[in-house]
């Protein structure tokens, strides 16, 4: 493929991802896609056949470069309170990159059965035996309370996400400019590992 190809691929993947986080899949044409990357909708079917295929392809590579590296922290050979603090830290560098990319994700997944979910499901992998083990181990020394792994992974994970999917709502409730919502889920990046960690730690 040459150079101009891939350029152009390109452009038509970055238009797509731009109508579909605006729109939602249902809502976007290729029509909007074509005239977002300034092409014709015979490229944009030349290139990816369909609609449908193009948004897989994209949320494929959005799966890949947010969550999957995320995920494979809790794999991570380092101790459970660095490990907590680099997943939050990562996540919401991550997230501070693409905002929107949530609200797309979880809009398209209200229906159990709709195609991101059958993706998501074929993409995704275990990758928090470790931090599984890690919670268990600290739990038998009687370092931490005995917890459900998956609660706090979720917990943990929500709470980095819910400042991104309600962003919008926040800005507004607080007046804050997109600087000043950077800097609030900047100072999480230390709150949550100290909420998190002060829930495993009271055994009571």
């Amino acid at each position: 493929m040459s150079k101009i190809d891939l350029s152009t691929e390109e452009k038509i993947k970055d238009a797509a991802k731009k109508i579909f986080l605006e729109k939602g899949f249902g809502s976007a044409t290729t029509r909007d896609i074509a005239e977002c990357a300034d092409t014709n909708i015979a490229l944009v079917n030349y290139y990816f056949r369909s609609k449908e295929k193009l948004f897989l392809e994209i949320f494929r590579e959005s799966f890949v470069e947010t969550f999957a590296p995320a995920a494979r922290i809790l794999e991570d050979n380092l101790p459970l309170e660095a490990k907590i603090y680099k997943f939050v830290d990562h996540m919401t560098e991550l997230l501070k990159r693409d905002p929107l990319l949530p609200m797309f994700v979880f809009s398209e997944m209200r229906d159990e059965n709709s195609k991101m979910c059958e993706l998501a499901s074929h993409l995704n992998t275990d990758k928090s035996a470790r931090f599984q083990e890690q919670l268990e181990e600290e739990a038998a020394k009687g370092n931490i309370r005995k917890t459900d792994f998956q609660q706090v992974e979720v917990s943990l994970m929500s709470m980095v996400l819910f400042p991104f999917l309600g962003m919008n709502m926040l800005k507004a409730k607080k007046n804050m400019s997109t600087e000043e919502f950077y800097r609030f889920v900047d100072e999480r990046k230390k709150n949550i590992p100290e909420m998190i960690l002060a829930y495993l730690r009271c055994r009571e």
